[in-house]
């Protein structure tokens, strides 16, 4: 019985000594495959964009409910169409891959979105997270997290403007 008590620490402690896989990285391939996703958002390279998704990849953007990525696509397009250029800050970019419990890998993006409005040359400046699930090299689901009110508010005012201008044209030919 001493014997088995003796083997039984001797394995414990050997396998306690064991060097444990880093959990975090600041590089690897599923962060290189982010990075290439925010290279092509910012040049409108949107069939690359798509490439690095999966077939079935769920988006949740500020939402609980998940959408395809043709969906988001669309929506990305939409965002974009009445902004004159767009980027993310290259000073504020961070990204940071993890391997969670569950052996799941994720990667997770921080960065500061700038735009100009086409119209009125505003800058806007909107902090941004995305957390990304990856599986063999692609996106399955992906998380963002970013404060839409000051795009929302700038698009109102150039639909206000709009109104107004029409009003006074509509005025003009009562005249």
């Amino acid at each position: 019985m001493r014997k088995f008590i003796l083997l039984v620490m001797a394995i414990a402690f050997f396998t306690s000594c064991q060097e444990s896989k880093p959990r975090y990285y600041s590089s690897s391939a599923e962060i290189d495959v982010i990075k290439a996703v925010v290279n092509d958002y910012e040049n409108g390279n949107w069939d690359s964009w798509m490439s690095h998704y999966s077939d079935t990849a769920k988006i949740f953007h500020n939402s609980t409910e998940g959408v395809s990525r043709e969906v988001n696509l669309r929506g990305l397009k939409n965002t974009v169409d009445f902004i004159d250029s767009y980027n993310y800050t290259n000073q504020e970019m961070f990204y940071e891959m993890i391997i969670d419990d569950e052996n799941e890998t994720w990667v997770y993006f921080w960065g500061t979105w700038v735009g100009t409005l086409s119209e009125t040359g505003v800058t806007l400046e909107v902090p941004v997270h995305i957390a990304s699930l990856m599986v063999d090299g692609k996106v399955v689901e992906e998380y963002g997290y970013y404060d839409t009110h000051e795009i929302q508010e700038a698009v109102k005012e150039l639909v206000m403007d709009d109104v107004e201008m029409e009003m006074d044209v509509e005025e003009g030919m009562d005249e």
